[in-house]
């Protein structure tokens, strides 16, 4: 009773302190436009409103069009608050743009870190979110929608707690899991009260899930952990006895079995299961003529072996250097972003290559991602810039000295200055 009292109090706090916004959203059906404008369905107290994707956002082709435009505009970060809003509201569900990233960039303007925060872009997020129904989370933007705008807002509404505890019970992504946990620290026991009803259910896998939920919230299992053991048991379980086989594929099938295959392997997460002896397996479909089939394999090499790897193996450092002079840029994106960016000790040919890329392309996210690559390998990295500056290569040297302090965090050294001898890496 007590916390039911609480949860009330804080509702009635919350929309003092938000107010009702400009979003009239009517009820679903037979709209009556001069009805006084009421709080946003996040902002409820007298009932739970579920997130509805598409009862929120119209299916309006011009909308998707509009939305399209917006995106595109070189001013659409001047234009006015009403006229984004109201544009992706109604452009959500039709646009051909990424949105994801029109999420991302909303709650990066609205949300995260604002005050006050906008709470017509928090009734976006909040139908965005959704993940109940049929059609739930179209084009994967549940977790958008929750990582840069429910996760973020403060405070959270009961609505938005109720919403973070059933969503966490119906999905198993631990991206999820981690980051609602996250944000929900300092409102910890109010997100546990949503979680009660599951806890005393009678359905077993009902109540397992929602003691895993309760260990996760309260910091006793880190999410990531449990995601990953349960997948590797289903995953041994399902597929021990057909590694062989899949191996095989790998190294002799067609693109299009090949393509199959590691469709399969990402998608049941059958690489948890296999040992380093597979990485010669997809160094073969890194020799594929199928761009396609070269990307997925590199991402899964990176992330297996390199990334993720507790020991880094040095056959797919070696490998992912070569992948990162493949004619498909994606594929050389993908052997920076998973592998080469991630190796933990750096040698001078990982250092050369990473600055080598910077220096012919520089493309915001694969130059964030090696100037970031770089952190640790300051030394290295100077010691080569200075030699490329003081170098034959007139290309080189200028492509040096632009780059130098986005990779060094200094001013580059005099083109006549003996570069100093270092052995950090060797």
């Amino acid at each position: 009773m007590r916390s039911l009292i609480k949860v009330a109090l804080l509702t009635v706090m919350l929309l003092a302190a938000y107010g009702c916004t400009s979003f009239t959203t009517p009820p679903k059906s037979n709209p009556n436009p001069t009805d006084t404008p009421k709080a946003s369905d996040w902002q409820q107290a007298d009932a739970y409103i579920a997130p509805d994707f598409y009862a929120f956002f119209p299916n309006d082709p011009e909308g998707g069009k509009a939305l399209d435009s917006l995106w595109r505009a070189a001013d659409r970060d001047s234009r006015s608050d009403k006229e984004i809003l109201e544009t992706v509201r109604n452009g959500l569900r039709c646009t051909k743009e990424h949105k994801t990233l029109i999420l991302g960039w909303l709650g990066n303007r609205y949300i995260l870190g604002k005050s006050p925060q906008n709470p017509d872009a928090i009734e976006i997020m909040y139908h965005a979110s959704d993940f109940s129904g049929e059609n739930a989370d179209p084009q994967g933007i549940r977790h958008y929608a929750v990582y840069f705008g429910l996760s973020v807002v403060q405070p959270k509404t009961p609505a938005i707690l109720r919403t973070l505890a059933d969503l966490c019970m119906r999905v198993d992504d631990p991206n999820d899991l981690d980051r609602v946990a996250w944000g929900t620290s300092d409102q910890k026991q109010e997100l546990l009260n949503y979680l009660e009803p599951y806890l005393q259910s009678k359905d077993t896998a009902v109540h397992n899930k929602a003691i895993v939920l309760e260990q996760i919230f309260t910091g006793k299992l880190k999410a990531f952990d449990w995601a990953r053991q349960r997948a590797e048991e289903r995953a041994s379980a399902k597929y021990a006895g057909r590694l062989e086989d899949i191996r095989t594929i790998l190294h002799t099938g067609s693109s299009q079995q090949r393509k199959d295959t590691l469709n399969l392997i990402l998608r049941e997460r059958i690489f948890l299961i296999m040992d380093e002896s597979f990485v010669g397996s997809f160094a073969a479909c890194a020799t594929d003529s199928d761009a396609t089939v070269r990307r997925t394999a590199t991402s899964l090499i990176g992330e297996q072996w390199v990334w993720k790897g507790p020991v880094q193996s040095s056959e797919a450092i070696e490998l992912l250097l070569r992948l990162s002079k493949d004619a498909d840029r994606q594929v050389r994106y993908n052997a920076v972003y998973y592998g080469l960016s991630t190796v933990r000790q750096k040698n001078e040919p990982v250092v050369r290559r990473l600055l080598e890329m910077a220096f012919d392309d520089r493309e915001r996210n694969l130059y964030g991602r090696i100037a970031w690559g770089l952190r640790g390998s300051r030394t290295t990295t100077a010691r080569l810039l200075d030699e490329y500056i003081a170098g034959n290569n007139p290309h080189f040297a200028q492509c040096a000295r632009e780059i130098y302090k986005d990779m060094t965090e200094s001013t580059a050294a005099s083109s006549k200055k003996k570069p100093s001898a270092d052995t950090s890496s060797k």
